[in-house]
């Protein structure tokens, strides 16, 4: 006698979560491949010049894996109606900017909203959307310094050193996750979009 069928794979928990990922570096794109790995579709917006990742090989690969590319010039006013065709497509739009330019670049929260009440839209900069340092840039580095983590990483002479591992980058990458998942899980209950504002200092310093 035959033995029984082994079960079908589980669908992903993400499955059929249209993600749209307008970031670079480390913090956005690790957070879009979380989300891809547990089966969110997701696009990745490029610039004519490509994402600076596809010249730091492996790591594009890495961090692109199960995402497709799309190339937009979003300085360009002739590729708007291709930009907001995206916006309205996506449950979840992923920016990493400073405060302002997309707003700019005409696919801020206020526009996409307008496009699609529902979206779970999920900004990553350094400093949070408000505040006296909001219009700083940063970076992991900066953000270890900054928030304490070199000073655990002394050495014999007490000199403050680095991580080897880059925290500040993913934990942002971890909180934007954790915060997107949540907002999804509200969404399913009252149907309303969200802003998410993930600082990266906030999420080193937790």
């Amino acid at each position: 006698m035959l033995g029984a069928m082994p079960d079908a794979a589980p669908t992903p928990p993400l499955a059929g979560v249209k993600v749209l990922d307008f970031t670079r570096n480390l913090p956005g794109p690790y957070a879009s491949f979380l989300l891809a790995s547990w089966g969110a579709e997701v696009i990745k917006v490029e610039s004519p010049k490509g994402d600076p990742s596809r010249h730091q090989e492996p790591l594009f690969t890495w961090l692109c894996r199960g995402a497709r590319s799309v190339m937009l010039d979003l300085r360009d006013d002739g590729s708007r109606p291709a930009l907001e065709a995206l916006l309205v497509w996506a449950d979840v739009v992923l920016e990493g900017f400073r405060p302002g330019v997309m707003d700019r670049l005409g696919a801020g929260f206020a526009r996409t909203k307008e496009l699609n009440p529902s979206v779970v839209y999920c900004s990553i900069s350094a400093f949070g959307q408000t505040g006296p340092r909001r219009n700083e840039p940063g970076h992991d580095l900066n953000l270890q310094a900054l928030t304490g983590v070199c000073h655990l990483e002394r050495d014999a002479s007490g000199t403050p050193g680095v991580s080897a591992i880059p925290v500040a980058d993913l934990s942002s990458s971890l909180l934007a996750v954790s915060a997107i998942a949540a907002a999804l899980a509200a969404r399913a209950r009252d149907g309303e979009g969200r802003h998410l504002d993930v600082a990266m200092a906030d999420a080193v310093l937790s």
